[in-house]
């Protein structure tokens, strides 16, 4: 049921940003700036909700203008033709905001001075459903699962931890013990797959309680699909916070093993290994990543689980595909990187500098900002990335510096300590460019800097 509160707050925030052109809304004259207030008679909270109820043939679409003119747009089109609104947010209602403290939580190991938005702990099943973000199902109500079934929203993504309610409850910061197999067996018969993770805590969720999370887990698939296993991320800013205990050599080590042997267990019983060890999880052990058959179809690709793997094998693919040769313009470029991934980036350079005139460097950046237990490239700040350049390089020691596209928030150009790559550009004394944190996008922006046009397969 859609209460009076829930319609105000959503039509206040549905504000249509776009109109695509020719499209049933642009012929209607509903224009940028609009907002709107129903679909249907409905008031609608949410991207999912806008699609849901336009895919009907008949249609009813409520405006408001930014006067107060209400405008009535009643169609009839054919079915999930779209109506042609576009938002800047996908949720319209408020983004559902997190009960727990998790004892690991990213936000609370955050340095002071960083923006606000980046403090923002959300918790919400939509945004699970449409960008694979991870949630603890602590916040779900009855009208939640009602609309989770009925509008068939599938994958989600969920945090676990735990399997044990009192251990689970422990590690979200509640009050009192947390059960997740009652929500996930509930998603499971509904028909809606779901893909878990555990962070991995030593001393706390590690040893027997992984092994009894992985296996309560498995009992619900295929329902529940997959289980990530990622290793506790600290950072130097974990002031007044509960004391743990980072994922040591032996712990990953230990983690690997175990993860390795359950997979041979679950590939008899189900032609699915289930559970998979995160890229990081490896790296900490002093393992290499397996071959790409063991990561099956990539289901947590997005989690750091065969990142590293796709890397290496579209590194490897494109080899015979660069052009061989000179480049037309000799070029300097720098690829800047973190500590995990710096051996496949600089093997990747060391390709790249073949081409006669080209010379490829791999700038290995250490975290100072979250400090040295961080070591992704995608956490990697803007002051850090300067200092380390003018250290090692020089100001102006290069034709060019290029940046993981994963640094930067998402549509913009800012890092998470608030600089901006023109910020950097300026501090650098060169040009930055933004590349996909794949072999293939940093192989065309080298190669561009030195006068070749190339694009991988």
């Amino acid at each position: 049921m859609i209460t009076r509160d829930m319609a105000r707050r959503a039509a206040r925030t549905a504000i249509i940003s776009g109109v695509r052109p020719g499209s049933i809304a642009d012929e209607a004259g509903i224009r940028p700036g609009d907002r709107l207030v129903s679909v249907n008679g409905r008031p609608v909270r949410d991207m999912i909700e806008y699609r849901f109820l336009c895919a009907e043939e008949e249609v009813s679409v409520v405006v408001e203008r930014p006067d107060g003119e209400v405008l009535v747009v009643d169609v009839t089109k054919d079915y999930d033709e779209p109506v042609g609104l576009e938002f800047d947010d996908a949720i319209f209602d408020g983004v559902r905001r997190c009960r727990n403290r998790c004892v690991f939580c990213f936000v609370d190991q955050l340095p002071r001075g960083v923006r606000r938005a980046l403090r923002v702990r959300d918790d919400d099943f939509r945004l699970s459903f449409m960008t694979g973000s991870y949630i603890t199902l602590t916040n779900l109500t009855e009208e939640d699962y009602d609309r989770l079934v009925s509008m068939r929203l599938s994958p989600l993504y969920v945090s676990v931890h735990s399997t044990d309610p009192i251990t689970r409850g422990r590690l979200l910061g509640r009050k009192g013990p947390s059960d997740v197999m009652r929500g996930l067996a509930r998603l499971a018969a509904a028909g809606i797959a779901v893909h878990t993770q555990v962070v991995l805590c030593p001393g706390i969720n590690d040893g027997d309680e992984l092994q009894r999370a992985v296996h309560d887990l498995a009992a619900l698939y295929p329902g529940v699909r997959s289980c990530a296993v990622v290793p506790v991320g600290l950072t130097r800013h974990r002031r007044g916070l509960p004391p743990l205990a980072p994922v040591a050599r032996e712990d990953a080590a230990r983690a690997v093993d175990a993860i390795e042997r359950w997979q041979e267990e679950f590939l008899s019983i189900f032609s699915s290994r289930f559970v998979f060890a995160s890229d990081e999880l490896y790296l900490r052990a002093g393992r290499p990543v397996p071959g790409r058959e063991a990561y099956e179809d990539f289901p947590q690709i997005e989690n750091g689980v065969g990142l590293l793997r796709d890397y290496i094998d579209e590194r490897d693919e494109m080899r015979e595909t660069l052009p061989r040769g000179e480049a037309r313009v000799a070029a300097r470029v720098v690829a800047v990187t973190g500590e995990a991934a710096f051996p496949v980036i600089d093997e990747t350079c060391k390709l790249l500098s073949r081409t006669r005139g080209l010379s490829c460097r791999a700038l290995l950046v250490r975290n100072r900002f979250f400090g040295p237990r961080v070591s992704v490239a995608g956490l990697l700040v803007g002051q850090d990335i300067a200092r380390t350049f003018v250290a090692a390089v020089g100001r102006g020691g290069c034709d060019a510096v290029i940046i993981p596209r994963v640094c930067l928030k998402a549509g913009e150009t800012r890092f998470l300590d608030d600089m901006t790559v023109g910020d950097l550009e300026r501090l650098v004394g060169a040009p930055v460019d933004v590349a996909s944190p794949t072999p293939g996008a940093l192989a065309a922006c080298a190669l561009k800097r030195g006068g070749l046009e190339w694009q991988p397969r």
